[in-house]
């Protein structure tokens, strides 16, 4: 998260909004990976356990020739849980880069509210001081488009990169 709310501040050109268009889908991409690696794994041990996978005995062959199938659909739902794994957290990446801009909003109007992103106050005032409130609006909606499009199927780097550059641009 503390990357994520980071990056506004880097966006200072179009290889920033690449580069980090970039870390966001590497970072997704690992978390991925991380999560279901021991799990898919167990999962297809356990699967040709059950089809007998090195027992011995009459019939033991069949089983584990009968077992492709069954392996195969496995290896499809995991795949599918992968990429659900992928999109929530692209979405929550975009939700934290969503409180920052709010954040910047509410210092930009001089709102007295509690800042959900005040560990990045620094980078916060900056961003704020550097640009107006419609152009804030506009990077959240720029924010909130990149989660249709990826939601619609849109590779995910291709919609950070457009998403990092309306940022940069506001």
């Amino acid at each position: 998260r503390s990357e994520v709310l980071g990056m506004p501040a880097r966006l200072d050109g179009t290889g920033a909004c690449v580069a980090a268009a970039a870390r966001l889908y590497e970072l997704a991409e690992a978390e991925a990976k991380a999560t279901t690696a021991d799990l898919d794994e167990r999962e297809r041990a356990d699967l040709k356990a059950a089809f007998g996978e090195g027992s011995t005995g009459k019939g033991v062959a069949k089983a584990v020739r009968g077992a492709s199938g069954a392996l195969k659909d496995l290896e499809e739902q995991q795949k599918r849980r992968a990429t659900r794994i992928k999109r929530d957290t692209y979405d929550t990446a975009l939700m934290d880069l969503v409180a920052f801009y709010r954040d910047v909003l509410a210092v930009q109007l001089g709102a007295q509210v509690e800042l959900s992103t005040a560990s990045h106050e620094g980078d916060l005032q900056r961003v704020a001081r550097s640009s107006a409130p419609e152009a804030t609006l506009r990077r959240i909606d720029a924010i909130m488009l990149c989660r249709e499009r990826i939601a619609a199927n849109v590779h995910p780097q291709i919609a950070m990169e457009a998403m990092t550059a309306a940022l940069y641009q506001g």
